[in-house]
């Protein structure tokens, strides 16, 4: 099964050039707005479903695709195809611990077992108080997840979409987990930096966004 994602690049015209729109994420950096297509949803819906959530912007238009990477996954990595505990055990029967991880997230997985219900993978999940430069571990879980809750290719869309409402330069808005979220616009001239691994994102599509 592949998991399909999408990536929002919103973009407006001033006076001095082409603006991004990026968002401050509380913990982890500067980032562009995407997320994961759900299920029964195309990637058209699903791009600015995202865009809506993580900015709060409504009057957004499709300008153009920009094409895909089509297994963004590498070894060693697979990803959630439906929201999961990670177990104590390799047994769906064991203690879950919190959070709930939804459809979409992905994580570095290890050998796999058969367990008492299933065959299982063992997982590592790191959450740090900040990204870039973390200075510490904030949630540290080890344990494992069903197979079957687990894919391993990840397709991701990239989409530039026009923004047709005016805006203050920055802005905030509630995000998932009781983050709060603030979109604000960058000049993309020069190069904004981002969060690796999304400035990646921007390196494959940055000829076309400025063009």
């Amino acid at each position: 099964m592949t998991i399909h994602k999408v990536t929002a690049f919103i973009t407006r015209e001033r006076p001095q050039g082409r603006q991004l729109l990026l968002f401050q994420h509380p913990q982890a950096g500067v980032q562009i707005p995407a997320g994961t297509v759900d299920e029964g949803e195309d990637w058209q819906t699903a791009v600015v479903r995202e865009a809506h959530e993580e900015t709060g912007l409504t009057q957004l238009t499709i300008h153009r695709y920009l094409g895909q990477v089509e297994n963004e996954l590498a070894a060693g990595e697979a990803i959630l195809n439906q929201d999961s505990h990670i177990f104590s055990q390799p047994n769906t029967d064991s203690i879950p611990f919190a959070p709930l991880f939804t459809r979409g997230m992905t994580f570095e997985v290890g050998d796999a077992v058969e367990g008492w219900n299933g065959r299982f993978h063992h997982v590592t999940y790191l959450e740090y108080d900040q990204l870039p430069n973390p200075t510490k571990i904030m949630l540290h879980i080890d344990g494992w997840l069903p197979e079957e809750c687990l894919s391993w290719r990840k397709t991701r869309h990239y989409v530039h979409l026009h923004c047709h409402e005016e805006t203050a330069a920055r802005w905030t808005l509630p995000g998932d987990r009781d983050h709060t979220f603030a979109p604000f616009w960058a000049d993309l001239q020069p190069k904004p930096a981002i969060v690796h691994p999304q400035n990646r994102w921007l390196d494959d599509v940055y000829d076309q966004l400025i063009r």
